[in-house]
């Protein structure tokens, strides 16, 4: 595995990305969501200005995850549905996709995959007891931000891409030594100005990395956020894009031991997750 890169040097490399600021919009939903009573109504009006924003909620709570009986056709009852929590992270999510359009033309897949690792992350904590549901789903939709804006930086970054899927070393080793820093690197830096909280940060920082849950130095937290993510990677890659997950064999055991998951319900959220997105 490549050593971690120096603080100095994804800042050097920074100096030549484009990393989104927060939007504002964004700020505006947090502060009123910040609230210890959160006006609901007011959160709806501010989504109900950007049309993209109410079509995302609208969409993610008529999706499988939330299995409604019926569809829910406006802004201020869907806010009430989904919770100031969950509203959110699908702001968050829609947000992101938008700040990095510019970076991330022809990524539709990309997209399509953050928003699947993502509710897959949110669907396995609420098989677990006291899980970090919110932080989970923020880890999936900016897991792999850096992509985007590495593809910016560097014109040959498409090949970077193309050499990690086409042999056994990690995409984080072969941007390593092709660019001098890495997606997770950069994707924590955006998290940390998008105010996320730290341990989302080093979650990002970690998410290739499943042996951290077996690590004394790093936070129980963290550990469960990137065991959470390395199972809902593994749902995808195996069950939904039918590929091998070398990974998964070596690291299983510990990953679902952290996360106290027994085999029966590991195929149930397995199957379910899949139920999800057929």
């Amino acid at each position: 595995m490549a050593a971690d890169v120096s603080r100095e040097e994804v800042e050097r490399i920074l100096q030549g990305i484009n990393i989104p600021p927060r939007p504002s919009l964004l700020g505006e939903v947090d502060r009123e969501l910040g609230h210890a009573d959160p006006d609901l109504r007011r959160t709806a009006a501010l989504i109900g200005k950007d049309v993209a924003l109410s079509a995302a909620v609208l969409k993610t709570l008529n999706s499988p995850l939330f299995a409604l009986r019926s569809r829910v056709a406006n802004i201020p009852q869907a806010v009430m549905l989904l919770g100031a929590r969950n509203t959110r992270c699908v702001i968050s999510g829609l947000v992101l996709r938008n700040s990095l359009s510019s970076a991330a033309a022809s990524l539709e897949r990309f997209w399509d995959s953050a928003e699947k690792v993502a509710s897959i992350n949110a669907y396995i904590c609420t098989r677990l007891p006291r899980a970090p549901r919110e932080e989970a789903y923020a880890l999936g939709l900016f897991r792999d931000c850096g992509i985007p804006l590495l593809m910016q930086r560097f014109p040959d970054y498409r090949e970077t891409l193309k050499l990690a899927a086409n042999h056994e070393r990690a995409l984080t080793e072969v941007e390593r030594v092709r660019h001098g820093t890495t997606h997770n690197a950069v994707g924590g830096i955006v998290g940390r100005n998008w105010g996320l909280s730290d341990a989302v940060c080093q979650a990002i920082h970690h998410h290739h990395r499943p042996m951290v849950v077996a690590e004394d130095s790093v936070l129980p937290l963290v550990k469960t956020l990137v065991a959470v993510n390395f199972l809902a990677e593994h749902i995808i890659e195996t069950s939904l894009n039918l590929r091998p997950d070398p990974l998964w064999e070596a690291h299983a055991g510990s990953v679902l031991d952290h996360l106290e998951m027994s085999d029966d319900v590991y195929y149930e959220i397995e199957e379910n997750a899949l139920a999800m997105f057929n």
